[in-house]
């Protein structure tokens, strides 16, 4: 683990939210915030953000009081990025934003999936936040 300066930021919602789960759901709370590229198809690649355990190559960078995690792989594709925090009619969840690609997809849930998480305290499927 490495912990350095990461050219990656989130907003100050998702900041918040981010430490609200790890409050309200213990399984969260010795966990770190992972970014990650989980693929690329035609769309662009496919970006993710959950809890998650460290690793020895992982990269370390804070966020205010929030410790979060980048494997090198997927940081040489996310820097510039900004990761928030959204509830619209695209859906509610982690979105990140990449300058540098002209097209991105973000992991959403429905509204109402998440709503049923945050109601009954239960991860919602798929298991990424």
């Amino acid at each position: 683990m490495k912990t350095t300066d990461i050219d990656i930021s989130l907003t100050q919602e998702a900041i918040a939210k981010a430490i609200e789960l790890q409050r309200d759901f213990p399984r969260y709370q010795n966990r770190t915030l992972r970014i990650y590229i989980e693929g690329k198809g035609c769309d662009g690649f496919t970006y993710g953000v959950t809890f998650d355990d460290k690793t020895e190559t992982d990269l370390v960078f804070h966020q205010g009081p929030l410790n979060c995690v980048i494997d090198p792989e997927s940081y040489q594709f996310c820097k510039g990025s900004t990761v928030e925090w959204v509830d619209d009619e695209r859906g509610t969840g982690f979105l990140l934003s990449n300058p540098n690609e002209r097209h991105y997809r973000g992991k959403f849930y429905k509204k109402r999936v998440w709503q049923e998480f945050l109601t009954k305290k239960e991860d919602p499927k798929p298991s990424h936040i």
